[in-house]
This record gives C-alpha cells, sequence and structure tokens, in this order.
C-alpha cells in the first residue's frame, strides 16, 4: 500500500483537493444556516440647491 501511494504522488494531489472543496462546502452550509439577520438601510435624501 505505501508503494502504490509512493508511486503515485498524484493521487495526495487529489485526496488534498477533495478535503479542500468538502470543507469550503461544509463551511458555506454553515455560514448559510447562521446567516445573521438583515439590517434595513436607511437613505438619506440629498437636497437640491
Amino acid at each position: 500500500m505505501i508503494t502504490f501511494l509512493r508511486e503515485r504522488p498524484w493521487i495526495w494531489i487529489v485526496f488534498a483537493f477533495v478535503i479542500l472543496i468538502s470543507s469550503w462546502v461544509v463551511l458555506f452550509k454553515i455560514a448559510g444556516k447562521y446567516r445573521p439577520e438583515p439590517i434595513e438601510i436607511q437613505t438619506v435624501e440629498s437636497h437640491e440647491r
């Protein structure tokens, strides 16, 4: 098993990308679940001269 992984280093790169993409998906799901409440922004009307 160890020689199999040593002869094919691209497997480690693919494995790293899978971990990276899955962690981003989990992060976005958590951020979407605990989204802050929207705040209404009051606009100020400008006075024309």
